[in-house]
C-alpha cells in the first residue's frame, strides 16, 4: 500500500464499529464458555454493522460529536442489531 493509501485508510472511522464491538464484549459475558468459543465475532459485527447506520468522522472532534450522537441516538438499536447478529451466527 502506498503512504498517500495508508493515510488516507486511517484518516476516518466508521465510530458505529468500536460501539458494536464493545457490546458483542458485554453480551458474550453472559454466554457459557463453551458457547462463547464457537461464536465468530467477526461475523456477529458484520452482521450488525450491515443493520446500523455508518457515522464516520475524519478528526478528533469529529469522532467525539459522532460518538455521542451514537450513544444518544442508537443505543438501543445497537443492543438490538448485536442481539439479533449473535442469535443469527448461532443458528
Amino acid at each position: 500500500m502506498a503512504l498517500s493509501e495508508q493515510q488516507t485508510a486511517q484518516s476516518y472511522q466508521n465510530i458505529m464499529e468500536p460501539l458494536v464491538h464493545a457490546e458483542i464484549e458485554k453480551q458474550l459475558k453472559f454466554y457459557p464458555k463453551n458457547l462463547k468459543a464457537y461464536i465468530n465475532k467477526v461475523e456477529v459485527a458484520t452482521y450488525a454493522l450491515n443493520r446500523l447506520p455508518a457515522l464516520y468522522a475524519s478528526s478528533r472532534q469529529g469522532k467525539e460529536q459522532q460518538h455521542r450522537i451514537a450513544q444518544r441516538k442508537y443505543k438501543e438499536e445497537i443492543t438490538s442489531a448485536v442481539r439479533r447478529a449473535i442469535a443469527a451466527i448461532e443458528k
